[in-house]
C-alpha cells in the first residue's frame, strides 16, 4: 500500500530551500548519523560502546552518507512524521522537526533511504524524488512501499543523493572545504572516543578523516567560564529579574591568541553542534562583536548544553526569554573577556615590533654591508680589549690605560654596557641575515666584493676579543622615552651600544601609527620617513666618527639625506601593511 505525505508538499519545498549553504546541507545527513548512534554513547565516559564509522562519499555524480549506527526503527516516518521529530526531546540528539532531511532538495533532484534496524533480519528502502512535492495538494504526494534490500551492517543507515543541479556536484564537493565544515560543526562531538568520520572520494582516491579542533596548538590566554544561572531584566516601567537556573551548566571557553590570527570566530555549541559565529547572531546585539566575538586573535565556543531551541534552519535561536538571559549575561561577562584580550595584545604588538625590527635590522645589514662598516659586536669570550677600526681603518685597541679610555670614547662610539645581552650578535629583532658576518657572503654574488679581511684574531684561538658585525640592531622600546637632560625634551632615540632604541610612545611616533579597524597598528609612509630618520642620523654619526672627523662641508648634509632615502627605499615595500604582517608564522 502506497505511503501518504502528511503535510503540505509546498511547505517542505520552501523550508528545504532555507539551506543555501550546500555544505551546511550534508551536515544534516551526517548529523542524522551521530543522533541515531547516541544508544551507544555513554556520557559518563565520553565514549561510544561500539566504533561508530560514519562515511561520506564521493563517486562519479552520486554522494551517499553511510553509517553502522542503530538505522531507522519505522522508514515510514520519514516521510509521514514531517514537523514531528521523535528525537526531539533527546538529551544530546539534535533533531527537532525532521525537516533536515529534505535539504538535499536544495541540491538534487533524487534521495534514496537505505537502513536496516538493530536487530531486524532486512534493510528497507524508500525512494523520495524532489518532483513530488511540486502540486499544492498533499493527496497527490505518495511514495512506494518499502522494498526489501541489502546492507552491509548489522544496522545502520545509508542516504544516496543523485541528480544533482547543473554544476553543483562540481562547485560543491571541495573536500577540504567539507573536511573544515564537518570539523567545525562537529568540534565538541569529535572529542568523543570510538567516533569516526571518514570522507572519501572516489573520483581521485583521496580519503580524509575528520579531528577535533586541537586548542593547545596555538599560544595565548585561555579565558573560562562556568554559568549556573543567568538572567536579565524585563520590563521598562516595572522592572522585574528573570533569573534561570541550569541544571546543566552553560560553560563559556575562549582562548585570545598571541602571535597567530586563526580565522575561527567562536561559536554557539548547542547539543554538541554548531548553531553559528557568535558574532553573526543577529538576536544578540552586543557591541563588541567586532573587538571580541570577532576579534581575529580570538577562538572558542559557548557550549549551551540543551538550553535553547534553534530554528528550523539552525542559524539562530527561536525567540524567547531564555535567550534574552543568556544575551544579557553574555554582555555582563564582556568587560572582563576585554581585560584579557588588552593582555594579550599587548603582548603580541610587542612581539610584532620585534619582528617587524627583524626586517629593518636587515635593510641596514645590507647598508652597512654595501659601506664595509662593521658597527656590532660579538663577544668571542672575554671582555678585557675592545678592537675598533680607527679614522685611516687601523686597529685601535680600546683596552685599560689605552687613550681612548683615558680621554673616554668619542661620541657615537658603543661602549659596554652590562644591560646589553653582549653574548647575543643579533639582538632584539634580528634575523640570521643580519646576523651574518660579511665574510658569510663569499658565495653570494655582488656581496663578495663587500668582504672585510678576516679579524687578525679570529682564528688565533686568543680570548677576549671582538666579531665585528655589518649594521646596527634597531629596537623599538615600549615605556616612556628618556628626557634629553640639556633640553629637558623626551628623546626620539638613542644609541645604546649597538642597538639603536627608538621610543614607541613618543608623540612623534605614536601619530605617524594608523590604527586599523581591529586596533591593528598599520605602518604608514610617515612611520617609514620616521624610522629611516632617526635610524640614519645615528648610523652617520657613527660611520663618520669611524672616519674621522670631518670639517663642515654641505656634502655630509647631502650624504645624511642620501642615506635616509636610500632605507626609506628599502622601507617603501613595508608601507599600507599590518604590524602582524611581520609576526613569526
Amino acid at each position: 500500500m502506497p505511503i501518504q505525505l502528511k503535510i503540505s508538499p509546498r511547505l517542505i519545498q520552501n523550508i528545504a530551500g532555507l539551506y543555501n549553504d550546500s555544505h551546511r546541507m550534508y551536515m544534516e545527513f551526517i548529523d542524522n548519523s551521530i543522533d541515531s548512534a547516541e544508544e551507544y554513547f555513554d556520557a559518563n565516559t565520553n565514549e561510544y560502546k561500539k566504533e561508530i564509522l560514519i562515511s561520506f562519499v564521493l563517486s562519479g555524480d552520486r554522494i551517499w552518507i553511510e553509517d553502522n549506527c542503530c538505522g531507522i526503527q519505522n522508514l515510514e516516518d520519514v516521510v509521514q512524521s514531517i514537523g514531528n521529530s521523535k528525537k526531539k526531546h533527546g538529551k544530546f540528539t539534535n533533531g527537532q522537526f525532521g525537516f533536515g532531511i529534505y535539504a538535499f532538495m536544495s541540491e538534487c533532484q533524487t534521495m534514496e533511504i537505505i537502513s536496516k534496524y538493530k536487530g531486524e533480519s532486512n534493510a528497507k528502502a524508500i525512494p523520495i524524488n524532489r518532483n513530488q512535492f511540486e502540486t499544492d495538494n498533499i493527496e497527490d504526494v505518495q511514495f512506494p512501499d518499502l522494498q526489501p534490500c541489502d546492507f552491509k551492517y548489522d544496522s545502520g543507515t545509508k542516504v544516496i543523493l543523485s541528480a544533482f543541479d547543473d554544476k553543483k556536484i562540481r562547485k560543491n564537493t571541495d573536500f577540504e572545504k567539507i573536511k573544515d565544515e564537518v570539523e567545525l560543526h562537529f568540534e565538541r562531538l569529535l572529542s568523543r572516543k570510538n567516533l569516526k568520520i571518514l570522507l572519501v572520494n572516489k573520483n581521485d582516491g583521496k580519503e580524509y578523516l575528520c579531528k577535533s579542533f586541537d586548542y593547545s596548538q596555538y599560544v595565548g590566554e585561555e579565558y573560562e567560564e562556568t554559568l549556573h544561572k543567568v538572567s536579565f531584566v524585563k520590563g521598562r516601567v516595572k522592572k522585574q529579574t528573570i533569573t534561570y537556573k541550569l541544571p546543566k551548566p552553560i560553560f563559556i571557553y575562549l582562548l585570545i591568541t598571541k602571535d597567530k590570527y586563526i580565522n575561527k570566530a567562536p561559536i554557539f555549541v548547542l547539543k554538541g553542534r554548531r548553531i553559528s559565529k557568535i558574532k553573526d547572531i543577529k538576536q544578540f546585539n552586543s557591541k563588541h562583536k567586532s573587538d571580541i566575538w570577532g576579534h581575529p586573535n580570538i577562538t572558542g565556543f559557548v557550549d549551551l548544553g540543551d538550553f535553547l531551541e534553534p530554528t528550523i534552519a539552525r542559524t539562530e535561536f527561536q525567540s524567547s526569554d531564555k535567550v534574552k538571559a543568556l544575551f544579557n549575561t553574555l554582555k555582563e561577562l564582556e568587560p572582563l573577556i576585554l581585560d584579557e584580550i588588552r593582555n594579550v595584545n599587548k603582548d603580541s604588538e610587542t612581539q610584532h615590533y620585534k619582528s617587524f625590527e627583524d626586517h629593518i635590522n636587515r635593510m641596514l645589514s645590507k647598508i652597512a654591508r654595501e659601506d664595509k662598516m662593521l658597527f656590532r659586536t660579538e663577544i668571542l669570550s672575554g671582555n678585557e680589549i675592545n678592537v675598533l677600526p680607527g679614522a685611516n681603518g687601523e686597529e685601535i685597541e680600546e683596552g685599560l690605560g689605552s687613550e681612548h679610555h683615558r680621554n673616554g670614547p668619542p661620541s657615537g662610539v658603543p661602549t659596554e654596557n652590562p644591560s646589553e645581552p653582549v653574548d647575543d650578535p643579533y639582538g632584539f629583532g634580528s634575523t640570521e641575515e643580519a646576523g651574518k658576518d660579511v665574510s658569510d657572503y663569499e658565495d653570494e654574488g655582488d656581496l663578495a666584493s663587500n668582504k672585510q679581511p678576516d679579524n687578525e684574531y679570529e682564528d688565533t684561538g686568543l680570548k677576549g676579543r671582538e666579531k665585528k658585525k655589518p649594521g646596527f640592531n634597531m629596537q623599538f622600546v615600549e615605556g616612556d622615552p628618556i628626557i634629553d637632560a640639556e633640553t629637558n625634551k623626551p628623546m626620539r632615540s638613542q644609541l645604546v651600544g649597538g642597538t639603536i632604541r627608538i621610543f614607541r610612545n613618543h608623540p612623534d611616533f605614536e601619530s605617524r601609527i594608523k590604527k586599523t579597524s581591529s586596533k591593528e597598528p598599520k605602518i604608514t609612509q610617515r612611520l617609514s620617513t620616521y624610522v629611516s630618520i632617526e635610524t640614519m642620523v645615528h648610523y652617520k654619526d657613527r660611520q663618520q666618527m669611524r672616519k674621522g672627523q670631518a670639517e663642515y662641508n654641505i656634502k655630509m648634509y647631502i650624504s645624511l639625506s642620501d642615506y635616509i632615502l636610500k632605507l626609506e627605499n628599502l622601507c617603501s615595500v613595508l608601507v599600507g601593511r599590518n604590524l602582524k604582517d611581520f609576526a613569526e608564522k
